[in-house]
């Protein structure tokens, strides 16, 4: 744990989570920089510099979230948040409980310390396939984790069924599973969402849109 929990923040605002578990959900987002993974797709490659943004203190991140008066669901991005651990990510997760509860995501390359697990809500994981352009590793945590939820970045019906052969590697509950457009506008995401409809169908998998795309496409603090 962190003697000085400080980390470094790209922005906060306030927005509908557009993906996943929790879509549509009203909630304020933390966005850490930093990001050793860097898929070629990334709409947040602003995130990758972990010297980008500033420098701020839990206190001070968790008093300019509640000023945003949403409360009741918050979301620590990036990035890949989970390279803030020891060094004050468990310390912000246990402080941003007060708007309520907590979401991470991660691209599930690094499992949580138990510190850090124990003030988590959510977990949007995001694996990698090929598509990604990167071999990023993977942590067996989140297949048994009842906190995590699954969101694979897929383009068309190869992608889905690698989709198909990770989750039946890992173990992971299909039920928890999601296949999310890899588009940055709003016409890339239609055409997208029509490429893997019938494969989606037929894997038995559900689809998550991507609200904010589809509203704003690649617009910042959305």
């Amino acid at each position: 744990m962190s003697a000085t929990p400080r980390v470094r923040v790209l922005e906060i605002f306030a927005s509908l989570q557009g993906e996943g578990i929790n879509l549509g959900r009203p909630a304020v987002f933390v966005r850490l920089a930093g990001c050793p993974i860097r898929c070629i797709y990334c709409d947040t490659k602003y995130s990758w510099d972990f010297n980008a943004g500033v420098e701020m203190g839990v206190e001070e991140i968790v008093a300019k979230a509640l000023a945003l008066s949403v409360v009741g669901h918050v979301v620590v991005t990036g990035g890949e948040p989970l390279i803030w651990q020891r060094r004050g990510l468990e310390e912000l997760a246990c402080a941003l409980r007060a708007l309520g509860s907590v979401e991470v995501e991660t691209s599930g390359a690094y499992p949580p310390t138990p510190e850090l697990d124990r003030c988590v809500d959510f977990y949007d994981v995001s694996p990698k396939l090929s598509n990604a352009g990167v071999k990023a590793p993977f942590s067996p945590f989140y297949a048994s984790s009842p906190k995590a939820w699954f969101k694979f970045v897929v383009s068309n019906a190869d992608d889905v069924e690698e989709v198909e052969r990770f989750v039946v590697a890992y173990g992971i509950p299909r039920g928890r599973v999601f296949l999310m457009p890899m588009a940055e506008s709003p016409e890339e995401h239609g055409e997208a969402l029509r490429r893997i409809w019938d494969a989606a169908v037929r894997g038995g998998f559900r689809v998550t849109p991507r609200l904010h795309i589809m509203a704003w496409g690649n617009a910042r603090g959305k």
